[in-house]
Formats: C-alpha cells, sequence, structure tokens
C-alpha cells in the first residue's frame, strides 16, 4: 500500500474504535479504488459494511436489551472474522475495541437495576467487556462482585478462568475452567473466551471431530486427558452426594435405547474422573478407585487406556 492509503487506513481504524462506521466505510472503498485486491482493505471494508447495517438504538428499550443485542451482533460477526488472516490483526483489534467499548458505555447505564440476579447479569457483562478490551484487572473485578452476588453460574465462572488465564495465574485458571465445565458445560458460551489455555484445549477437541454441545461435554473430558484440567480440589459432603446421585442417575439414562448418547458419554466419563479425584485426595481405598475405573473402561475403552497411562 502507498504511504496515503496506509494513512487513510488508519484514520478509518481511528473512527472504528470510536464505534463510527459509515464515514470509515466510504473512506476505505475510495482507497480501494487505487489498491484493487488488497486483502486488508477487502476484509476491513467487510467488516465495515456489517456493522454499518446496525442500529443499536434500535435494538430494544432499555440499556440492557441494546448491550445484549450488540454482544449477539459480536458472535455473528465471529464469521467473517474466520476470514482474518495474520495481516488483519489490527483492522480486528480496532473493531473489538469499538464494538466492547460501546457495549461497556451501554451496559454502565443499565447499572441502576434493583434486582440482585439482573444486577449480577449486568455486572458479568460489564466484566466481559472490559476482559475483551484487555482490562484484566477491571475485569476481574466486576466478575468477582458478580459472583459473589449470585453463584454458581457456569458462565460466569468460565469467564473468571478466562481473565485470570491472562492474567498468568494458571492454577486458578485451570481450576475454575475446571469448575465451569462441571457444573453445567452446555451453558458455556464459547464466543467469549479468548486465552490460549482454553482456546488450544478447545481446538483438540473440535480436530477430535466434535461439535455443538458434544464439543462442550468432551472439552472437560480432554482437559482432564491432556493435562490441562489437573487441579483437584477437596470436595464438601453434600457435593459428594450430589456427585453420586447424579453418577446414579446418568448411568440409568444412558442405558436408554432412545437416550442421546454422544451427550451422556462425555458427561458421565467426567462426573467419573471428578469421583476418582474425590477418592485419591480422601486417601480412600484403592477398591474404590478401581471399581470406577473399571466403569470408566466399560463406558469408554479408549479414554480409560489414556486415562490410566
Amino acid at each position: 500500500m502507498s504511504i496515503q492509503s496506509d494513512k487513510a487506513l488508519e484514520e478509518a481504524l481511528k473512527l472504528i474504535e470510536s464505534c463510527s462506521f459509515e464515514q470509515p466505510l466510504a473512506l476505505l472503498k475510495g482507497i480501494l479504488k487505487t489498491e484493487l485486491g488488497n486483502k486488508r482493505l477487502v476484509f476491513a471494508i467487510r467488516c465495515c459494511d456489517f456493522w454499518a447495517k446496525t442500529d443499536v438504538s434500535m435494538a430494544g428499550t432499555t440499556y440492557f436489551e441494546q448491550g445484549e443485542w450488540l454482544l449477539d451482533q459480536w458472535k455473528k460477526f465471529q464469521m467473517i472474522l474466520e476470514f482474518a488472516g495474520p495481516e488483519c490483526e489490527k483492522i480486528t483489534y480496532s473493531f473489538r475495541k469499538g464494538i466492547f467499548s460501546r457495549a461497556l458505555e451501554i451496559y454502565s447505564k443499565a447499572n441502576d437495576e434493583k434486582d440482585t440476579k439482573f444486577k449480577s447479569e449486568i455486572l458479568r457483562k460489564t466484566g466481559l467487556c472490559y476482559k475483551k478490551l484487555g482490562s484484566y484487572e477491571m475485569a476481574l473485578r466486576f466478575l468477582s462482585e458478580a459472583n459473589a452476588m449470585v453463584p454458581g453460574q457456569a458462565q460466569l465462572i468460565a469467564e473468571l478462568a478466562d481473565c485470570y488465564a491472562f492474567y498468568g495465574e494458571t492454577k486458578n485458571a485451570k481450576m475454575l475452567f475446571k469448575e465451569a465445565f462441571y457444573m453445567d458445560a452446555r451453558k458455556i458460551d464459547l464466543t467469549f473466551l479468548d486465552s490460549p489455555l482454553i482456546r488450544v484445549l478447545v481446538e483438540k477437541v473440535e480436530d477430535a471431530g466434535y461439535t455443538g454441545q458434544a464439543l462442550l461435554e468432551w472439552i472437560p473430558v480432554y482437559g482432564v486427558i491432556l493435562g490441562i484440567f489437573n487441579v483437584k480440589r477437596q470436595l464438601k459432603s453434600k457435593e459428594v452426594l450430589h456427585l453420586n446421585q447424579e453418577i446414579y442417575s446418568k448411568e440409568g439414562e444412558i442405558k436408554d435405547a432412545s437416550s442421546n448418547k454422544e451427550i451422556l458419554k462425555p458427561h458421565l466419563i467426567n462426573l467419573y474422573f471428578w469421583l476418582i479425584d474425590y477418592y485419591v485426595l480422601e486417601k480412600d481405598s484403592i477398591s474404590r478407585i478401581n471399581e470406577v475405573l473399571l466403569k470408566l473402561k466399560l463406558l469408554a475403552p479408549e479414554i480409560h487406556s489414556l486415562y490410566v497411562k
């Protein structure tokens, strides 16, 4: 690109970072006339065109609805980002900064909500925006506050884990990711999880051919097998009771010919992993551990082989 075109692109990106799209779109199209076939320009125009067609003020009557709509649009935008090569990294960054800065502004206006659960969700989304903008300390602050208000949300715990991973606190990240996928794997939205720790694991499971809900259920299984979810914790007596009850329930379900074994199998494997961890930490009898290992072998011999090697 010529020096003049480079300057024009920089000007367009600054506008994009302030969440303005129509003006930079016209600017980029003007550059393209003299830079035909330039991949960066074509990509930037495609991105700009997507956002220029959106109008957050039409998304809903409340600030919260507008914020939710904007994040939903970002999820759809991922299909375009898949075409981004390394040369488009700066362009991708500019769109991320523009959109999540705008979303942060919107959620901050919705922050007067009195309902505890709703308030927690606004705090979570605020933390998510800070995380996407690279402000991990602020993200942790808001996500932790949201978790204190309404604990036990799988998506929130996963986002906290993602933050800790970026923050360099790998042990906390591993434990919280493991916890989140144990709580409810199918409630986790991978779109907003960006740390290399989780992305590498997701790619491994995708490479194995899994998609959709099955992908989410297999992530904790591969996490253990690959040594990523290798942090254990003691379970409380109520948690052990719940774990055994769920194992009993899922063992019954999986015997039903009409059951969705594609989902149930990895889910049950993960439950077995948690029970084995409990027995190991409690220094329980080896016979109990072997009993669970036998169940694992009968259910998934290939996973059993990888687990015990």
